[in-house]
């Protein structure tokens, strides 16, 4: 399992130079620091923010040509990379959830219920791309606010342009500002990955990681010794992914057409 390795590019860190942990009900990333700023590479389509307390999807959001002009030049896939933006900035509402919950929505579930959070909308994104040559990671790892210390558990993803410039990608903005270059984010705040997945080794892992649709899931599904010798933490990751993406497995066999295949 040496490919394994290879996806783990970051292992859990020690985050000591975090000072205090706050949670901001319904209040994702977006609405803490890209409201109205993040990272705008042409003029908006529109003068009038559209608000969208409840989007049927991101189809009903008017097309940003200039954008998406902007991604096809400045990334490989760039019209997908566009799409699958739209749907996670314009298509679905943050909603926390309740204390000492995490529940890993998948792709359709987060589809159906236009709603969810950090890690529900990266791997929204990554469902409109799995089979797409992207260069990018899905990021766990903490978020640090330079100017008052306040950090929060976050995850993301990373994109990284044709000439390897790395961007930060958010969801949930309602505007055309959300993949942001990680130097301007860096002026700001400090991202502390914990665990790192390559987008083109997500597909294997999961494979490797899942049982047969009617094993048990139950004891220790995981025989990669990279497992065997990881931190709790990473353990929940994978853990967390296995459960997941079993029930996104069994449910892309219910409705094929609803996301892109795996």
């Amino acid at each position: 399992m040496g490919y394994v390795l290879a996806v783990v590019i970051s292992t859990i860190v020690i985050v000591s130079n975090i000072c205090c942990v706050k949670v901001f009900a319904d209040t994702s990333y977006a609405d803490l620091f890209l409201t109205d700023r993040g990272y705008r590479p042409v003029e908006d389509a529109w003068s009038i923010k559209p608000s969208l307390s409840h989007p049927a999807d991101g189809n009903n959001v008017s097309d940003n040509q200039p954008y998406r002009e902007w991604c096809i030049n400045t990334f490989e896939n760039g019209e997908r990379i566009y799409a699958a933006y739209k749907e996670i900035a314009f298509g679905i509402n943050y909603r926390a959830e309740p204390v000492k919950t995490d529940y890993w929505q998948t792709p359709i579930e987060t589809q159906r219920y236009k709603q969810g959070d950090c890690e529900d909308s990266v791997f929204l994104f990554f469902s409109r791309l799995s089979e797409a040559n992207i260069d990018g990671d899905i990021v766990w790892g903490w978020v640090v606010n330079k100017e008052n210390t306040i950090s929060f558990a976050h995850v993301w993803y990373q994109l990284f342009d044709k000439h390897g410039r790395p961007y930060i990608v958010e969801g949930f903005s309602r505007e055309w500002n959300g993949i942001i270059p990680v130097e301007m984010i860096a002026e700001g705040e400090k991202r502390i990955p914990t665990f790192v997945l390559r987008h083109n080794q997500v597909n294997r892992v999961v494979e490797e990681m899942l049982p047969g649709f009617d094993a048990s899931i139950d004891g220790d599904p995981f025989p990669w010794t990279i497992y065997q010798h990881t931190s709790p933490l990473t353990k929940e990751i994978f853990q967390k992914l296995q459960v997941m993406f079993s029930r996104y497995k069994e449910q892309m066999c219910q409705t094929p057409d609803n996301v892109h295949d795996m």
